[in-house]
């Protein structure tokens, strides 16, 4: 009794944990809609939003908000710095992204896109602890042959890219011309020096073949991030003939959304600081209090940032060989203070960047309360590293992530052996966004935003329809067949065959996971291979029976025996979908996680739960005849 009682809270803990994590794909979802503050015009200047228009939107029900959700009601809701002139909040069951992308991509001068969100469920803020985040998401998303989602087609700038180059690679070619302008060098030096030019010179030629490996570079980097930022269905292509990268990122609310993923692949440049000139561009406190206001208040406008930038840049008198403007980036000095541009710093040329690194790894530093990122480069890099440190001893060298400055420490010494450190105020995310940056590799080249476009579904709802009547007419027949054959013991097995579908759309939802057609067909094999075990059970139980064993002795063998054989099934299985989500890529790699997940829920209902709900009615009722089948004899004899 005490066995049963422990293996009911067992089961008992599992099946309210999984209701928890299915009920927010059916609970009502809030939608905030935030309105743009301002849109420019073609040249540039801001024009206020006019609040008339954003009143109309909402109450326009057959071109406006209605169009998208109908019977719901946005009601004005102020945020901190957004007022509720700006802002509504509507509550809707079901709310897709592609509902709220389409939405916005029809009104692109109107909604604030970054803003606009679906806000946590009580369930999914109370499980925050699980996340990083305020709010633990748990809803199955639908990909882009079901729902649609968010496309983007980035180009290769080889235009900015060999500038880029030049950058580079020009002072290292002057340098060297000017050694082998000495006439007294020795033949080997000479030999040496003429083989290191031509290097040098073959990096400025941008050939079609490095072209297309640039790409295929750019689609793997890209991928990587991708991947570590929890999406289980990106879809990445290389266009040679646009040389373009196209991204189908399915289930994504917003353009801006899109755009600050493949962002996160910025490049790690290496640049020593011109001191003299950046102390001419320390005393533009306004500038910077106008560009921190934009973070702070988190209505960054880029093209605002860099007309800033520019005018700081011609105020100063800053000259092009003196180098570039850029924002340097710290924490403020009290504790818990938000990393923002705290002022403005002048970089010379290029000298590496992250293609020099080989790995990279965010660690607490053992001197102060920040972390610190170690890195390890390659060989030419360390070579270039080493070189660098020796000609700019005494200077500072600044680490520029994307457009910001985010340490600029000492070169006290040269640093050799192609090992060293990235120190700065950085807390643990910082310092790991950093290092995850230069593990998975720059971007080799710039990419340039080609295309962000809303992608509506490409099968339609006939396919969601299609998969969720394959879904449930296979249901249904199985449950048929098990009732109509094995009689009551096939009930306890449709009941186990429920509660596989309840747990594996729980973990599901639990990973966040992106449904696709794919997808579908791995939960109707997963509900064939669960029956599956149930039958190879129940025919061990009813041989037990034919030979004159008890009810009770037929269920401890019938599962006993069982057992081995379920597994080795399921194991052959699953080895073979874990092979599938490791190669496979896009709606493979769903099908083999749905179908992985799948039989590791039906190996514990069936063998576990099953047994449970048998030992259960045996207890209760003192079964002499089990309800297994046609054609038994109450005495386990044939008819």
């Amino acid at each position: 009794m005490r066995s049963l009682i422990q293996r009911s809270v067992v089961v008992g803990l599992v099946l309210i944990s999984c209701v928890l994590l299915v009920m927010p794909n059916f609970m009502s979802q809030s939608l905030v809609i935030v309105f743009k503050e301002y849109k420019r015009a073609p040249d540039g200047k801001k024009i206020p939003a006019d609040p008339a228009e954003i009143r109309d939107f909402i109450r326009d029900r057959e071109n406006g908000l209605g169009l998208y959700f109908p019977g719901a009601d946005c009601k004005p809701q102020a945020e901190k710095l957004i007022p509720a002139e700006r802002r509504c909040v509507l509550e809707d069951k079901y709310i897709t992204a592609a509902r709220i992308n389409e939405m916005a991509q029809a009104h692109p001068d109107l909604i604030e896109e970054f803003h606009t969100r679906v806000l946590p469920n009580g369930i999914e803020r109370a499980l925050s602890f699980l996340s990083e985040g305020d709010a633990k998401h748990l809803k199955i998303r639908m990909g882009l042959d079901l729902q649609g989602g968010m496309r983007a087609t980035f180009r290769a700038d080889f235009e900015k890219h060999l500038a880029s180059l030049k950058e580079r690679y020009l002072p290292l070619i002057k340098d060297v011309e000017t050694k082998l302008a000495n006439p007294t060098i020795s033949a080997e030096e000479r030999t040496n020096l003429t083989n290191r030019l031509e290097s040098h010179k073959q990096q400025l030629i941008i050939s079609e073949e490095r072209k297309l490996e640039l790409l295929q570079e750019a689609k793997k980097i890209i991928d990587a991030r991708l991947a570590s930022q929890n999406l289980t269905e990106p879809e990445l292509r290389v266009q040679p003939g646009s040389y373009s990268i196209g991204v189908d990122l399915p289930g994504m609310a917003n353009s801006s959304e899109v755009l600050a993923k493949i962002r996160d692949t910025v490049t790690v440049e290496y640049r020593i600081v011109n001191d003299e000139a950046s102390a001419r561009v320390s005393g533009f406190d306004a500038e910077i209090a106008e560009i921190q206001k934009m973070y702070t208040e988190q209505r960054v406008d880029n093209e605002e940032i860099k007309s800033i930038i520019a005018r700081v840049t011609q105020k100063a008198g800053i000259k092009p060989d003196e180098g570039k403007v850029f924002l340097s980036w710290r924490r403020g000095l009290k504790p818990g203070s938000p990393s923002l541009p705290r002022g403005f710093v002048v970089l010379g040329p290029l000298q590496l960047d992250g293609s020099d690194m080989a790995s990279a790894n965010a660690n607490h530093s053992q001197n102060s309360s920040y972390y610190e990122i170690s890195f390890v480069l390659t060989a030419d890099g360390a070579t270039k590293f080493g070189d660098l440190t020796t000609k700019n001893k005494g200077k500072r060298m600044a680490i520029v992530w994307g457009d910001r400055v985010v340490s600029s420490p000492n070169i006290n010494e040269p640093i050799l052996g192609g090992v060293g450190q990235i120190t700065g105020d950085f807390n643990q995310q910082d310092a790991q966004d950093i290092a995850d940056v230069i593990r998975e590799g720059a971007l080799p080249l710039n990419l340039e935003i080609l295309s962000v476009s809303f992608v509506g579904p490409s099968l339609g709802q006939e396919s969601i329809f299609a998969g969720i009547v394959s879904l449930i007419l296979s249901f249904v027949l199985v449950i048929i067949f098990m009732v109509g054959y094995y009689r009551l013991s096939g009930m306890v097995a449709v009941t186990a065959l429920l509660l596989n579908l309840l747990i594996m759309t729980a973990v599901l939802s639990f990973l966040e996971f992106t449904l696709t057609l794919p997808g579908f067909a791995g939960a109707i094999l997963t509900v064939g291979m669960a029956v599956d075990a149930n039958v190879i059970i129940y025919e061990k139980m009813k041989e037990d029976v034919r030979e004159g064993k008890t009810a009770a002795l037929a269920i401890a063998d019938g599962f006993d025996s069982s057992l081995w054989t379920i597994v080795d099934s399921h194991v052959t299985t699953i080895i073979s979908a874990v092979i599938l989500g490791l190669v496979g890529d896009g709606p493979i790699k769903g099908f083999a996680i749905v179908l992985f997940f799948g039989l590791i829920t039906s190996m514990f209902t069936s063998l576990y739960v099953s047994h449970l709900i048998f030992d259960w009615a045996q207890h209760f009722f003192r079964i002499e005849k089990l309800s297994i089948g046609w054609g038994m004899h109450p005495k386990g004899e044939q008819k």
